[in-house]
């Protein structure tokens, strides 16, 4: 009695097991393929062109009868029954079941691999052992690989952000692998990103460490990447761009970047619009630094450029030489750093009063980024977003050097650097991406804190002060009838 009572309990725990491992299977089948509809693989169109060419010659062998062959293959007494209920079917449903056999077994191959990875992050998350007041655990919604990370997004309600940092050590223990960042996203904060870097790049570079890469007259260090310090100098690329949100570094960059300039060139003149007004103070101090504050006087300044282009290429025409050359022809590089460019250059109403200002600027970049390559004249915009209203698109085609740090939207970071990469950067100050024509590289931009800038412009300023220095200088009559001109229309000058 008490054998066959065991027995009985042990059958029902058999079929529980058994409907429990089907119930798991079954949905586990929908998952991988709700991946393989999600997988990149599978939205290329060559994979579509796989797919469709199984189908079309599953349907032909079909149609062909060529399909009863396959019926030899099946043991002996399996033959038979197995033709009639081909015949059964019918061609034409066969054709429909093979078809749609075909893209199950397709997604569930270009799935697989995604849902194993999902499976693998999930199972470091519940290690950790965070749950929600409800007792929920956060859910791996995606899983996204490239050459340098890979991002977990993660359904998380109920959880902060800080129970996840609180939790780092135990995840590291948990994936064996490097957590770079964590971070709930902008747009949905019921939804957190976690980053784990494959090979990892320093949070965390100074200026002094770094800046002596730099060795080619002319030239900056753009910042440290996995493999080497990555340089750059005005021969090889004469336009740049910094674009990133608040807070992501953009501004230390931008200074970096023009110190590093000044610190390996014996021939320049930096000309920075500084429309905040406070941001490049520092650099006013050194004799070939010229900082202007309102948008008229850069206007005017920059007809100014376009002037001394012209001159510069009549020199060249007159020595017959196709690019100046600063110790050959004795003169400066010329770098207009345009700090906050949407300033300058953002679209206005005519009856604004900066409309005249902000058009001739207009005309006088394009014209300077398409021209002044080979007149040593340069151009280093910055700004928070890229747009039409911010840049000109066809000043944009002409900046080949582009430093993106994390944008805030997709949108953005493909409009400076035509993908999503610094959509997708960690939330670390000074994380960029360096854009030279086609190639992309991740990198750390050197940090310099305020008093090593004025450290070092100090030195500077006894190594600059040693020649005589000429500095373009807008008309101050225009200046001051334009000033004039607002007043008596009641504009105010900024």
């Amino acid at each position: 009695m008490a054998n066959a009572k065991s027995t009985s309990e042990n059958s029902k725990d058999n079929a529980n097991r058994f409907f429990d491992g089907f119930i798991k299977i079954f949905f586990a089948f929908f998952k991988i393929l709700k991946e393989g509809l999600k997988t990149k693989c599978y939205k290329r169109l060559e994979n579509y062109a796989l797919t469709g060419s199984v189908v079309l010659w599953a349907c032909v062998m079909i149609y062909q009868n060529k399909h009863f062959k396959l019926v030899d293959y099946l043991p002996y007494d399996m033959q038979l029954p197995a033709a009639k209920i081909i015949s059964v079917i019918g061609d034409y449903r066969l054709m429909g079941l093979s078809t749609l056999s075909i893209i199950i077994c397709s997604l569930l191959l270009a799935g697989f691999a995604s849902y194993k990875l999902i499976q693998k992050y999930q199972k470091a998350l519940d290690n950790i052992n965070l749950k929600s007041g409800l007792g929920d655990n956060p859910k791996v919604v995606s899983v996204d690989k490239d050459s340098n990370r890979t991002r977990i997004l993660v359904k998380s309600i109920g959880i902060g952000e800080e129970r996840y940092k609180s939790k780092l050590d135990d995840f590291r223990a948990s994936l064996g692998q490097q957590v770079e960042s964590v971070n709930y996203l902008d747009k949905d904060n019921r939804f957190l990103e976690i980053s784990l870097a494959h090979h990892l790049l320093a949070s965390n570079v100074n200026y002094s460490e770094i800046n002596s890469n730099a060795k080619k007259p002319y030239s900056f260090v753009v910042g440290q990447s996995l493999k080497n310090a990555v340089t750059e100098n005005l021969e090889d690329v004469p336009h740049y761009l910094i674009a990133g949100s608040t807070g992501g570094g953009k501004s230390v960059a931008f200074k970096s970047m023009l110190l590093g300039l000044l610190e390996t060139s014996k021939r320049i003149q930096l000309y920075i619009f500084d429309f905040k007004q406070v941001e490049m103070n520092e650099f006013a101090v050194l004799p070939n630094v010229k900082v202007i504050k309102n948008e008229h006087e850069a206007s005017i300044l920059l007809e100014g450029f376009v002037k001394e282009m012209d001159k510069r290429y009549q020199k060249l025409e007159e020595i017959g030489e196709k690019k100046i050359n600063p110790d050959r022809d004795k003169l400066p590089r010329i770098v207009v750093g345009i700090d906050e460019c949407s300033d300058l250059l953002g679209k206005v109403k005519k009856d604004h009063p900066n409309y005249k200002a902000m058009e001739r600027a207009k005309r006088c970049l394009n014209e300077l980024s398409r021209k002044a390559r080979a007149s040593g004249i340069h151009l280093i915009f910055a700004t928070q977003k890229v747009d039409m209203n911010s840049i000109d698109t066809q000043i944009q085609e002409n900046l080949e050097g582009r430093l993106s740090f994390r944008m805030n939207t997709i949108e953005n970071s493909v409009r400076v650097l035509q993908n999503n990469k610094s959509y997708y950067l960690p939330s670390i100050p000074g994380r960029a991406i360096w854009k030279k024509g086609a190639n992309y590289t991740e990198v750390q931009c050197p940090f310099i804190s305020d008093d090593e800038l004025k450290k070092r412009i100090e030195v500077l300023k006894d190594k600059f002060s040693k020649e005589k220095v000429t500095m373009l200088e807008p008309p101050k009559e225009k200046v001051e009838d334009e000033k004039a001109d607002l007043y008596k229309d009641g504009g105010k000058h900024k």
